[in-house]
């Protein structure tokens, strides 16, 4: 009886070893889907602001977005971290999975944050707005935080 016990616990061990990096990468790609899936709707409404509204130094043109940032759970790995960056002129969000970073380009111009949106850490919904100025001559967007007070005047959710 006691060395069937044993034998158990041995297979149910091997099992659980064997198993578990291929529940890390499914956890781990799980989350950089649902990033990836977002950012992708963010990049085409960003792609269509920048198309089709002029910059303005008051920032009349605007986008007001939800992003989500998933929380860690058995089946997801979680996102520890968004960050909205220019690399090259163009505008890029990065975001860390269980210590690996991934990147994708959001637009054809330079990002810049405030101190509010430089990284986002919170798993949660981040309400952002993100507008199109001018600033010395060129192009950019603009990313803050969405405060109900300051509603966006020709965006859209």
């Amino acid at each position: 009886m006691i060395y069937r016990l044993v034998l158990a616990v041995a297979v149910m061990t091997a099992l659980v070893s064997v198993s578990a990096p291929a529940l890390s990468t499914a956890r781990a790609d799980t989350a950089s889907d649902t990033m990836e899936r977002q950012l992708d709707e963010l990049e085409a409404e960003l792609t269509t602001l920048v198309e089709t509204d002029d910059a303005t130094t008051n920032g009349d043109a605007r986008r007001v977005v939800e992003i989500q940032l998933p929380v860690r759970t058995y089946t997801n790995a979680g996102v520890s971290q968004l960050q909205f960056a220019e690399r090259a002129g163009v505008g890029i969000a990065t975001w860390t999975v269980e210590s690996r970073k991934q990147t994708e380009r959001l637009v054809g111009i330079p990002i810049r944050t405030t101190a509010a949106t430089d990284r986002l850490d919170k798993p949660a919904t981040h309400r952002l707005v993100f507008v199109l100025t001018r600033s010395d001559g060129q192009r950019i967007l603009r990313v803050h935080r969405f405060k109900s007070e300051a509603a966006p005047r020709h965006g859209h959710a």
